[in-house]
């Protein structure tokens, strides 16, 4: 004889097919809550790299401080561990830097200087620091430059030595009676210039050209002006063609490195202002 099935709870005994297909649909939304979220588990990687002569933002030699940009970056690898930077070993010129993160090769950069061109371009997601140009001159040289029309009064001996392809560089081309010399790239090689008396002064980021005077040993030889000119801010910057997902990931991380204290932090270490 076969045997027969066991009856069902006495709760299900008195449900209708209706009614138990509606208990199962109410215990769905419960069993989707539990589940984990999988853009928080998954890891993103994000396509970057380093900019070269400018070891305020990207020194990978120095283990102390590797740089502004570099630290942000492994702080927040450190707090997101599904979040990761690859290429910022590889230091590129400014110029390039643009191209590739216009065409999408490079995803996110930590360190662009905000202006008109990248905010059409390019989603401008925080900002890291701000900066001031400001003129140095050889500790000798005691004239008294205060201004630009100081500068101007120097006559014909008041070349300004800039790295080429910089915001510095576009700003003192645009100021009238000035003479500017930016046939080198880098701040290294701008100082050498002043200091075999090719140029007069000298004129980037007071932040990083005190870098480079105590990084080179010359604290004794050149002296940076106290007085500033064109403040920038210095952005994290993403393609326009990032993921969605990568792109609220990222501000959501770069809103944790402010909102802990980090970013104020690193701007006290590297003397930048906020």
């Amino acid at each position: 004889m076969p045997l027969s099935p066991p009856p069902p709870a006495d709760g299900l005994r008195r449900m209708s097919p209706l009614q138990r297909d509606r208990r199962h649909c109410l215990a769905l939304p419960m069993a989707l809550l539990l589940m984990p979220d999988r853009s928080e588990a998954q890891q993103l990687v994000f396509r970057t790299t380093g900019q070269e002569a400018n070891t305020l933002k990207f020194d990978p030699g120095n283990a102390e401080a590797p740089g502004f940009s570099v630290e942000a970056m492994r702080w927040i690898e450190q707090r997101q561990p599904n979040l990761r930077f690859v290429g910022q070993e590889l230091l590129r010129p400014v110029k390039r830097i643009d191209l590739e993160l216009e065409s999408g090769a490079l995803e996110v950069f930590f360190g662009l200087v905000r202006n008109d061109a990248r905010e059409a371009k390019f989603h401008v997601l925080d900002v890291l620091y701000t900066q001031y140009g400001q003129f140095a001159m050889r500790s000798g040289d005691r004239v008294s430059v205060q201004s630009l029309d100081d500068v101007r009064a120097l006559g014909d001996n008041s070349v300004i030595g800039v790295p080429k392809g910089s915001a510095f560089a576009d700003f003192l081309r645009a100021q009238p009676g000035l003479v500017v010399d930016d046939g080198v790239a880098s701040v290294s090689a701008t100082l050498r210039k002043l200091m075999t008396g090719r140029v007069r002064l000298v004129f980037f980021g007071g932040a990083v050209l005190r870098k480079y005077i105590q990084d080179e040993g010359l604290e004794q030889q050149v002296r940076l002006l106290p007085t500033r000119y064109l403040q920038t801010e210095v952005c994290v910057m993403a393609s326009r063609g990032i993921e969605p997902l990568k792109l609220q990931r990222l501000r959501d991380a770069l809103e944790q490195l402010r909102s802990s204290g980090e970013l104020r932090r690193l701007q006290e270490k590297y003397q930048v202002g906020g």
